[in-house]
């Protein structure tokens, strides 16, 4: 399965790919402009070999990158990244891949359709029908333009497009945070929409705007959509170590475990499948629901944030309120040599009444509160994120 964000090269790029793996013999379904988790469900229901999603994510215009897929509709793990890396870091020459018969490309006349129907499978469409809802939709100028606005009209909603058209033409910061979406809180007001909902290029990450025309935060879309589904009657709820404490408490109120595992989508997953949790996610946006796909989906967030609007007959406003208020502070510092191995050894001193987790880094829990330290993965820094009610 071949797809592709708006970036204006990513479609050279698509034809690179396309016509290098049919060279080698492969049969290339090609999906085109479509979210990154709807190459993992096309994966699965075409039952195909794996998938390229050519994609930078919320990285700069002139960025682009491959997201890779198994056979299993799953974004690569560490482990079989692994596998893959010296091929990158050392290519072989062009003869080691020599001509293969065979090959073939084709175009899928309906690519979102079994991401759709999959994710209306797990709401109660006629609920959401019967809100009417009004929501503006901040595309991006990419993929979720298309996606989103589509599966919001298939539960009626009306929906006012902001930025929706998918030429790459990147109007805000990529990140769909709250500094980056005031013009589309701008636009919730204007319209007198019930909600606003934002999403980064790929449209795996959705952020929310509340009836005020306010960003409601992040870290709330998966607290949000957690407590659809664990309302619902799913079991079990899975999050990185840095996301929300108001998880812990949405998981509790179901009666319902909470599972934490290391920062990273796969180490999320993970931990989901060896669990078997209903629904998992990271704070930044980034809800999981594995019984329609294995990763972040924008497509099945909407429709579980529309759906416990629905169920609950709240605002966005009142459904914020009904969750204990906390604050979130985010910071790196630079990684100095030995500084990480110092913290480290003074862990157990510092705090004498939290609980220490070094899980990922290190972690100091109380009920109310966590500060979270961890080396950067990507960078020389160590990040430093703090949370309380």
């Amino acid at each position: 399965i071949l797809a592709r964000d708006a970036r204006p090269h990513g479609g050279s790029l698509l034809s690179l790919a396309e016509g290098l793996l049919a060279y080698r013999g492969r049969r290339v379904l090609i999906a085109g402009l479509v979210p990154t988790p709807t190459v993992g469900v096309l994966v699965r229901d075409q039952r195909a070999a794996g998938g390229v999603m050519l994609t930078a994510s919320h990285n700069p215009l002139e960025w682009n990158a491959l997201k890779l897929f198994n056979h299993e509709g799953l974004i690569l793990t560490p482990a079989e990244f692994d596998q893959l890396k010296p091929i990158f870091e050392n290519p072989p020459e062009i003869d080691a891949y020599p001509y293969l018969p065979g090959g073939s490309s084709e175009t899928l006349g309906d690519p979102l359709r079994a991401h759709f129907d999959s994710a209306l499978r797990q709401v109660d469409p006629e609920i959401i029908r019967k809100r009417k809802f009004r929501v503006v939709v901040d595309g991006c100028h990419s993929v979720g333009g298309i996606a989103v606005p589509a599966i919001l009209k298939e539960v009626g909603a009306e929906v006012v497009e902001l930025d929706c058209t998918p030429d790459g033409q990147f109007s805000r910061g990529l990140e769909p945070i709250p500094e980056n979406i005031q013009a589309l809180g701008q636009e919730v007001q204007k319209n007198n929409a019930d909600i606003g909902m934002a999403v980064d290029p790929d449209a795996d990450r959705l952020a929310l705007v509340s009836d005020r025309g306010e960003p409601i935060g992040e870290e709330l879309t998966l607290v949000m959509a957690a407590d659809a589904v664990l309302g619902a009657g799913g079991h079990g709820l899975v999050a990185n170590l840095s996301s929300t404490l108001i998880l812990d408490k949405v998981a509790e109120k179901h009666g319902s475990p909470m599972h934490r595992s290391k920062v990273g989508e796969s180490h999320v997953v993970d931990l989901i499948h060896e669990k078997q949790a209903s629904i998992g996610g990271e704070g930044n946006g980034g809800v999981i629901l594995p019984a329609v796909q294995g990763g972040r989906d924008s497509i099945s967030g909407a429709l579980l944030v529309l759906q416990l609007l629905a169920r609950e007959g709240k605002s966005v406003t009142e459904m914020v309120a009904t969750y204990p208020r906390s604050e979130m502070v985010k910071a790196k510092i630079p990684a100095t040599d030995g500084l990480w191995e110092s913290l480290e050894s003074k862990a157990g001193d510092w705090w004498p009444d939290a609980e220490v987790n070094r899980l990922d880094g290190l972690k100091w829990i109380w009920p109310d509160k966590w500060i979270h330290l961890r080396p950067s993965n990507t960078e020389p820094i160590i990040r430093i994120l703090a949370e309380a009610t």
